[in-house]
């Protein structure tokens, strides 16, 4: 599936994407839930591509086991994460941290069921909405709020496999609410990816064009090493 158009977000504040399949290791995870969300150190290399490295919890893991899981997990995410968020519109000279959530919503045949959304991080700049996976009959109905308008910017309904993306300069409130079919009920996995730059807050001006920093490249069994300086 085809990465957001810059040109959208750039415009109109908000972007449709898609997802590739959702690994398996991502949709078995929202079956234990409620867990704290995980985050995810996205830099760009000098291999021309974005490298997520696991960040762990300040409070360090429950367990060993614990954190294997969330370690393959991150590494599910990040596979699904690497074709989503690329394209022209994300400054490859900053280093971005994910916050990432998963939403599991219940809504009881014939009915509707808000969406609960996670909170956002201060600094954010950019938040994906992408619908991982739903079973039974239903969809998402996404509003969209510009800053000082009553009324929604937009209206969206992201079906299995399909996300909205936000510019939070333009895009600063989004409410969720899965519609049940009369069949039966419906359960939907919703994913939620915080951006935010690793430092500095949203408004700062831009860097130049070209910014000289160290790269990084993966070493030898997973390991990363700085290199050359960015030239890009």
């Amino acid at each position: 599936m085809a990465s957001p158009s810059g040109h959208a977000l750039r415009e109109h504040g908000f972007a449709l994407t898609g997802l590739p399949p959702v690994p398996a290791v991502v949709a078995a995870g929202f079956a234990d839930l409620p867990r704290p969300p995980l985050r995810l150190r996205m830099s760009w290399t000098a291999d021309d591509d974005w490298l997520f490295q696991y960040v762990p919890a300040a409070a360090g893991p429950a367990s060993p086991v614990r954190d294997l899981a969330d370690r393959r997990l991150a590494a599910g995410l990040s596979a699904l994460l690497r074709s989503t968020l690329s394209g022209p519109w994300l400054d490859i000279h900053a280093d971005w941290l994910i916050e990432l959530h998963r939403v599991r919503t219940v809504a009881p045949a014939g009915e509707a069921a808000r969406v609960e959304r996670p909170g956002r991080p201060a600094g954010c700049a950019f938040t994906l909405v992408a619908v991982a996976g739903r079973d039974g009959t239903g969809s998402l109905r996404s509003r969209l709020y510009a800053p000082g308008r009553v009324g929604p910017l937009v209206e969206a309904a992201p079906a299995p496999g399909q996300g909205v993306l936000l510019d939070r300069r333009a895009v600063v409130d989004d409410r969720h609410e899965l519609l049940a079919g009369a069949g039966g009920p419906v359960v939907q996995d919703l994913l939620v990816a915080h951006l935010s730059p690793a430092s500095g807050p949203v408004e700062a001006a831009p860097g130049p064009a070209l910014r000289r920093r160290p790269m990084l490249v993966r070493g030898p069994a997973g390991t990363v090493v700085s290199t050359r300086p960015a030239l890009r």
